[in-house]
């Protein structure tokens, strides 16, 4: 019973994703060339073209497969950008609060930072 609740809810969250209209000032995820999944806000919608600008300043136009909810919570595993230095670590959410997350990183350390300075995996 379990196993068709959790296939039912899975079900129900891919129809609403795919049904999910995006607006300009949406929050999203867009994947940038690298791959890599990037927090970024929807700046124009048309025809299943989509305008972002990135957190980091950068501006793409991506298609509907590279653009995706923000499902990021406590215990994701995400990669970030350690003390703005231009290098990403892998660790796990921690801790979130809007757009403002801790992380624990693999190697041990720790960081205070938002989501705008962090990466999902392709």
């Amino acid at each position: 019973m379990k196993s068709s609740k959790s296939s039912f809810i899975l079900f129900l969250i891919f129809a609403a994703t795919a049904l999910w209209a995006w607006s300009a000032g949406d929050r999203c995820l867009g994947q940038w060339s690298d791959g890599y999944w990037y927090p970024a806000t929807i700046v124009s919608a048309e025809d299943g073209v989509y305008n972002v600008a990135f957190d980091d300043g950068d501006t793409s136009s991506l298609s509907d497969s590279q653009v995706k909810a923000i499902d990021w919570r406590v215990g994701t595993a995400i990669e970030c950008n350690w003390k703005g230095g231009g290098s990403y670590y892998p660790g796990r959410i921690t801790k979130k609060s809007g757009d403002s997350i801790h992380i624990s990183y693999d190697d041990g350390d720790e960081e205070d930072t938002t989501i705008g300075k962090c990466r999902s995996m392709p």
